[in-house]
């Protein structure tokens, strides 16, 4: 069986997901699906809904197998069971498990749109982006639900927005205001998003998100669900896809740039002006037992990752006239115009634009209580009540800031 993507196929699909190789970015999904930026969703998400070991668990669309070689440490983790339609990464992933001793993994070429799956055997099966490339999820969701045992449990970390990446024209509007306002020593000659056709999708690789709108709708069709986690990605992944070289994760400025798109996002998913197109789904046997999500016991935290720089909110440069609104806004969520009350989100992105001077930061950024007590009383007692949320936000950054026109944007876009 041949790999899943010829030379053109499998560049698109790098180009898709190279927008997670930013370090900002996986810190954001990792917080997006655990509530910590330092705990991914496979050490602090997904084992909260294991039954009772020994598992037996099964991979689909394995790759090169690093999610099965972490799972196969795991001390409740008896056997896995790993497959992938690409014949070549089963095969280096075979040799990966070989080389580092991990006897309790098995690996298989098979097809989700046509090969059967040994029904209640398994107590895990997890689908890490693999669905969105299966035609057949007639039969692919029929021999998940087939394979797991009466309390098994079913994990999907995916994309499930539009099918063939055909989103909508208020996402596109959105992505190339971002994209113009990043400072053009980032952007360099990327000065416009394309949204390419469905029949250039399909050209590169048929499988291509074939049906990826389908998915949680077949997921709640033939299970229960009993969590869902939305990631994002839906701006994210179409602008930062080519930039994510150009915005080094060393560079305090780069990285408050991708910091502040992630924060922005959030918000406009959390609010409903924009779907998710990555989510996390856990999910059962409908009339299985749902017991309460299992405690974690987590490692603590590296120093290093916290460091000691302190945070700016509440203090800082002194106060600007805002810059008024452009346009009315596209949806939520709002400025919170005449309101003394400032959004959380809002909170984070002042905080970000105000450390985007500060070399050397520590991998997670600071965030005091007493900081943003102090800058939620300070918007409460502004002199003119008719000033938005986002205004006194604007009018905290610096004048000279590079990331002022990109923060005027989502302004402008929230409304």
């Amino acid at each position: 069986m041949s790999d899943r993507w010829g030379d053109a196929g499998f560049t698109q699909h790098l180009a898709r997901v190279q927008w997670m190789a930013s370090p900002a970015v996986r810190l954001h999904l990792n917080e997006r699906a655990t509530g910590s930026p330092a705990r991914d969703w496979l050490t602090a998400w997904a084992p909260r809904f294991f039954p009772d070991g020994p598992l037996r668990v099964l991979v689909l669309g394995c790759g090169e197998g690093w999610l099965e070689r972490a799972l196969a440490r795991r001390a409740d983790v008896l056997q896995i069971d790993a497959v992938d339609v690409a014949a070549g990464a089963v095969a280096r992933a075979r040799q990966q498990a070989a080389r580092e001793g991990m006897i309790n993994i098995n690996y298989d070429v098979a097809d989700l749109n046509v090969d059967p799956i040994e029904h209640d055997t398994y107590d895990v099966i997890i689908a890490h982006s693999v669905l969105h490339h299966v035609e057949r999820l007639e039969h692919a969701f029929a021999q998940i639900e087939a394979a797991l045992k009466p309390n098994g449990t079913f994990l999907v970390n995916e994309y499930v927005g539009p099918r063939r990446f055909q989103y909508d024209d208020r996402v596109h509007t959105i992505i190339n205001e971002l994209l113009h306002a990043i400072p053009e020593r980032f952007r360099g000659a990327c000065q416009e998003k394309r949204r390419a056709t469905e029949a250039e999708i399909a050209a590169a690789d048929p499988s291509e998100a074939v049906r990826s709108d389908e998915l949680v709708p077949f997921t709640e069709a033939r299970l229960a669900i009993v969590d869902r986690v939305e990631l994002g990605g839906t701006v994210l992944q179409h602008l930062l896809y080519e930039l994510v070289p150009s915005l080094p994760f060393e560079d305090s400025v780069a990285r408050s740039i991708v910091e502040l798109l992630c924060i922005f996002e959030g918000a406009l998913v959390d609010g409903g002006a924009i779907p998710s197109d990555y989510v996390l789904v856990a999910a059962r046997k409908k009339g299985a037992a749902s017991p309460v999500p299992r405690r974690i016991d987590l490692l603590p935290l590296p120093a290093e990752a916290v460091g000691k720089i302190g945070d700016p909110l509440g203090f800082g440069p002194k106060r600007r006239a805002p810059h008024p609104p452009l346009r009315p806004p596209l949806s939520p969520p709002a400025r919170g115009q005449g309101s003394s009350q400032i959004p959380p989100w809002m909170l984070r992105a002042l905080r970000v634009a105000l450390l985007a001077r500060t070399p050397n930061r520590p991998i997670l950024n600071p965030d005091s209580v007493l900081h943003r007590a102090i800058e939620r009383l300070r918007f409460a007692l502004r002199r003119d009540r008719s000033e938005g949320a986002f205004d006194h936000v604007l009018a905290r950054v610096p004048a000279d800031s590079e990331l002022l026109p990109l923060m005027e944007v989502m302004g402008r876009i929230v409304g």
